[in-house]
């Protein structure tokens, strides 16, 4: 049994090439922003951890150990898997605006960055051609679970409500909230935290 397993963050990508029904060759390239990762391919007789660009293994079948080969040279890369790297999707981008305590009101410095966010978003979405947005709304530890769940959504249709005003489209818009939980500065209860009053923008 053939297995492969890849560790975040920026994995980047694998190919696989079957030489034969019974013989692979896993190859680890970069993202498409140039990083790379780490990926483990092992079977029942061991592993073999990947972890430079072009580096390559070779399962023959489940009863003999990974083999690790002859790194592979970016054109080689290109020449072999040049239609599997041009259809691979597009990574998904991120953009960050802020809010004022307790409200669903942006940040003047937020406020200030909108449209140069919204084009971004907009120059996401068509390169990428089919993406979907996704609008996620955050709080601080102030309040109840209940009041920062619904504070969260409001931050996030406010949000959504300027971006589709500004362009974007309301049907690939999807608008959610996290409330308090996946805080991007860990507190205790009831901190104030300007940077966990925030709402993401994720085109993917």
């Amino acid at each position: 049994m053939r297995v492969f397993r890849g560790f975040l963050p920026m994995v980047g990508l694998i190919l696989i090439l079957a030489c034969t029904p019974h013989k692979s060759i896993f190859v680890l390239i970069p993202d498409p922003s140039g990083k790379v990762g780490r990926i483990i391919v092992s079977n029942d007789t061991g592993e073999v951890t990947l972890t430079t660009a072009g580096a390559t293994v070779e399962i023959v079948d489940g009863k003999i150990k990974p083999q690790p080969q002859k790194s592979i040279s970016p054109q080689a890369i290109d020449a072999t898997f040049h239609d599997a790297i041009k259809s691979r999707p597009k990574s998904s981008v991120r953009y960050t605006l802020y809010f004022k305590h307790g409200i669903s009101e942006l940040t003047e410095s937020s406020q200030r960055s909108l449209i140069q966010i919204v084009n971004r978003v907009i120059a996401a979405i068509n390169d990428c051609g089919g993406c979907d947005i996704l609008v996620i709304g955050h709080t601080g530890t102030n309040g109840s679970d209940a009041f920062n769940e619904t504070l969260g959504l409001a931050r996030a249709k406010n949000m959504a409500e300027k971006l589709i005003d500004l362009g974007i489209p309301p049907d690939r818009t999807d608008v959610i909230s996290h409330g308090e939980k996946n805080r991007f500065i860990s507190t205790a209860d009831s901190m104030s935290e300007p940077r966990n009053r925030r709402v993401e923008v994720i085109v993917r």
